[in-house]
């Protein structure tokens, strides 16, 4: 989108606000699909359509062009690379660039299991099933099933439920978590990082996006250990952070990664990790992310913030 000079200045998952090449905007609803969806599908998408719709696919097909180049609908496509925005094509053919494929996902991952997980390595006492309920926002009966699931790893005590083995629920949750997710922008900033993420929190709770800061910049508030180079800054709805004073970058450019992540448990397992002013993501995600960074150091960090939270230092 950036190479066509389309900007994204608003929005969540679902529903984005648009800056064309023209100064024009445009709202859009969101539809992702891991298959084109065929002309019959469109036919009944279009049947109850309440705006103008913006779908995203891996590939083109002749029906979905020729929606997209009559203005029925905005499209986005990623082999090739397109974006037909407004009957527009807006990503010249001598621009065109290779993605690689994204894996297809199997079904919606299990984010009240890892919310509960969570929720039970970081709590200092037992918690009964509502409070289990409460801090992984499912319903009692699904907290009944996932601690079915964790047969052998926690245990019922007089108190409520708790882990049997801390060192082995945690290792659980690192293999099977598959990260927040979501959608990603990319943002560069002059000053020094802690500055950057102060400065980018306090205009993203301005614009309502609900920050919690993760990444480097969280693990060395948790457990300071390396020499903090990105931070991630998950929020609400998307923000534009030019306003800010920082400018878009590349992903590997990047000392600012906001994301509206997919996992909106994120906010139920930080409700008291702020820290130095700022809000923190729970150190456990804050963990995982840590395990799949490529520094020289990084196992070294992520095995500090490890031992901090079984010692229940970084809560």
């Amino acid at each position: 989108m950036r190479r066509s000079d389309v900007h994204v200045n608003g929005g969540d998952l679902n529903d984005l606000s648009l800056t064309l090449p023209d100064g024009s905007r445009l709202v859009v609803q969101v539809k992702t699909y891991r298959v084109p969806p065929s002309p019959s599908a469109l036919v009944k998408l279009f049947a109850h359509r309440e705006s103008s719709y913006l779908i995203v696919t891996v590939r083109p097909t002749e029906s979905l062009t020729d929606a997209a180049r009559t203005g029925v609908l905005n499209l986005i496509t990623l082999e090739p690379a397109s974006i037909i925005i407004s009957g527009q094509d807006l990503l010249p053919k001598n621009q065109a660039i290779a993605i690689k494929a994204v894996p297809i996902r199997q079904g919606m991952p299990a984010w009240g299991r890892y919310a509960l997980i969570r929720s039970l390595l970081l709590a200092s006492e037992p918690l009964i099933q509502k409070e289990l309920a409460e801090c992984s926002g499912i319903s009692q009966p699904a907290v009944v099933k996932n601690l079915k699931y964790l047969d052998g790893l926690v245990e019922r005590t007089s108190g409520g439920w708790s882990p049997t083995d801390r060192n082995n629920l945690m290792s659980l949750l690192l293999e099977k978590y598959p990260g927040p997710r979501g959608a990603a922008t990319y943002w560069y900033g002059l000053d020094r990082l802690h500055e950057q993420v102060r400065e980018a929190t306090k205009y993203a709770k301005e614009m309502g996006g609900e920050p919690l800061v993760s990444g480097d910049v969280a693990a060395d508030i948790y457990a300071p250990w390396r020499l903090p180079d990105s931070a991630t800054l998950y929020v609400r709805q998307m923000v534009d952070f030019s306003h800010a004073g920082f400018s878009p970058a590349t992903k590997d450019e990047a000392t600012l990664i906001s994301v509206i992540p997919e996992d909106q448990t994120l906010w139920r397992t930080a409700p008291d990790m702020e820290r130095e002013g700022l809000p923190l993501v729970d150190p456990l995600v804050t963990l995982w992310e840590l395990t799949l960074s490529d520094a020289p150091d990084g196992p070294e960090a992520a095995d500090h913030l490890k031992k901090a939270i079984l010692s229940g230092t970084a809560v």
